[in-house]
């Protein structure tokens, strides 16, 4: 039995994953938790609705749980299955795996003779990162429906979507099929980025019954924007009760949390009945903004000591209002950039501008919401030294760093695209050969990728850092058998023109890498810059 759960915890899993397989996923879910739950004529005690709750201590000294552990159990009728399948198609099935969970995360323990509700698991960073990409992809696809996107630019974007949003648990983009009225694609939008707002300051509510003024009108806010998320789903032709959204679940279970634990009344928008008007959603981001210096003024406070728990470390303190203000503008020129608007150059200085405003104001270069918010154009931006300015690189590599992390945790989805001629041609000059890389953090998929593509011998990977001398690349500029040297001139600290003058003393090739580590885009830069060294030319030909 023990197995049988583990394997039903796993397909939940599989379930948020892969939404083409959900009806049969959750049919043997529902099948699967049939057949665990002891039948009712064969108990006494406990009644189904006893196991519907949290174990508590019977008088014989064991849980009530665990005796119905050794209980005899049966396989399902035939009957019991027509049943069972007819209740899965209804919804019910669905509506009742998430109240058991629901349950369990309102579970009561019994501590002391004190009982104690347990918090539900609720990850803020994720929440909001999420939220962002939903509210992000949906606007994109509000302008993909309008005709705004160029032919040539959606695959990009949706492979780029998909990938990001794999890498991310339960993170579902339904707005990529969605065929309904734009608007309300931007009514959703609005709604996500209200509850990602909310969802960031979420942790630095007092756990406690004595709360400021702007904790207790944070809490209403979190209801209102949930509230307005469900409805604007709803109205987008979504089945929520089949398929809850997992940020608006997420944030309305921790809400009912907490309003039990410490008896805070929220008067509106808890209920289905007392929907929140979703196309406001600007207006409530706009009073957050307005509740963030007050939580500045006061988190320390609250935070530091709290009265039920005794002296706490206190916690870093939120991001300010006009940083919140700048990213927000970020976002909006790297939206244009995604939606290929006209004047690009204009959105990439107001890019540059905004980025070194937020590092030199004081934000690490290593935030998240930063981050997050260049990863989408991360592959096309500019890279002349005049563009990349030293606030830039620095964002720029703590962002390398990222996505060497996630290569080296297998965290991220990586689809294997069929070789250019490009790549095939390079493959001929280079076969058995070995490269040396500069620049960046060494990721071990991407050198896979490299050495297998052009069927290297060996890709020699040598990350560089500021202020480095160039001094380490002498003994691999010497070897004989390094026969092209790459620059990775986002990622590395050294100028084209202080690697150069090496390279041609020693008579090696250089090729600057302006994009990512794709062995197609790889080769089409070598073409173009030592495709006649190679002795390649540019149609892919032997010369």
């Amino acid at each position: 039995m023990r197995t049988i759960e583990q394997l039903l915890e796993t397909l939940r899993a599989e379930a948020q994953q892969n939404p083409a397989f959900r009806n049969t996923v959750e049919l043997l879910l529902a099948l699967g938790e049939e057949i665990l739950r002891p039948s009712e004529h064969q108990l006494t005690t406990p009644t189904h609705d006893q196991l519907s709750h949290h174990p508590s201590v019977s008088e014989e000294g064991c849980t009530k749980n665990e005796a119905s552990i050794h209980e005899p159990t049966q396989s399902p009728s035939d009957e019991d299955l027509e049943r069972l399948i007819a209740h899965f198609r209804s919804g019910e099935a669905h509506d009742a795996a998430l109240s058991r969970l629901t349950e369990r995360s309102w579970a009561i323990t019994d501590d002391g003779g004190e009982a104690t509700l347990i918090e539900p698991p609720f990850d803020a960073e994720l929440v909001a990162t999420r939220a962002r990409l939903k509210a992000e992809v949906a606007r994109w696809c509000a302008d993909r429906l309008r005709g705004n996107i160029p032919p040539d630019a959606e695959a990009h974007y949706y492979r780029s979507a998909i990938t990001r949003a794999k890498a991310l648990p339960q993170c579902y983009l339904w707005m990529l099929d969605y065929r309904g009225p734009i608007t309300m694609l931007e009514y959703v939008a609005d709604c996500y980025d209200a509850v990602a707002e909310v969802a960031e300051l979420v942790p630095y509510i007092p756990k406690e019954r004595h709360r400021p003024d702007w904790a207790d009108r944070l809490l209403e806010l979190a209801a209102t924007a949930q509230s307005a998320l469900h409805h604007a789903l709803r109205n987008s032709g979504q089945d929520v009760r089949r398929y809850p959204d997992s940020d608006q679940e997420a944030l309305v279970e921790w809400l009912k949390w907490y309003t039990k634990k410490f008896q805070k009344f929220i008067p509106r928008h808890m209920e289905l009945r007392d929907p929140a008007d979703y196309t406001r959603s600007a207006e409530l981001i706009a009073e957050l903004d307005k509740l963030r210096t007050d939580l500045q003024n006061t988190v320390l406070e609250f935070d530091g000591v709290s009265l039920e728990s005794g002296i706490q470390a206190p916690k870093p303190m939120p991001t300010s209002v006009i940083a919140k203000k700048r990213l927000r503008t970020l976002r909006y020129h790297v939206g244009h950039i995604l939606r290929r608007s006209i004047e690009p150059e204009h959105h990439w200085r107001k890019i540059r501008e905004q980025v070194e405003s937020l590092v030199e104001s004081g934000i690490p270069p290593s935030n998240v919401e930063l981050r997050d918010a260049l990863l989408p154009i991360i592959e096309e931006m500019p890279t002349s030294d005049d563009f990349l300015s030293q606030p830039l690189r620095l964002v720029l590599r703590e962002i390398d760093r990222y996505l060497a992390r996630q290569e080296s945790s297998a965290r991220v989805h990586y689809e294997v695209s069929a070789p250019s001629p490009e790549v095939l041609a390079v493959r001929s000059a280079l076969i058995g050969k070995v490269v040396l890389l500069i620049g960046g953090d060494e990721r071990p998929y991407s050198r896979s990728a490299i050495e297998k593509a052009f069927g290297l011998a060996k890709l020699e990977w040598i990350a560089t850092r500021p202020h480095e001398s160039l001094d380490v690349f002498l003994p691999y500029l010497k070897r004989p058998e390094i026969a092209l040297v790459l620059l990775a001139i986002r990622w590395s600290s050294h100028s084209y023109g202080e690697i150069a003058p090496l390279c041609k003393e020693y008579g090696k090739s250089l090729v600057r890498l302006p994009g990512g580590y794709s062995p197609n885009q790889i080769a089409a830069q070598i073409l173009a810059q030592a495709g006649t060294a190679l002795g390649v030319d540019s149609s892919g030909g032997r010369t």
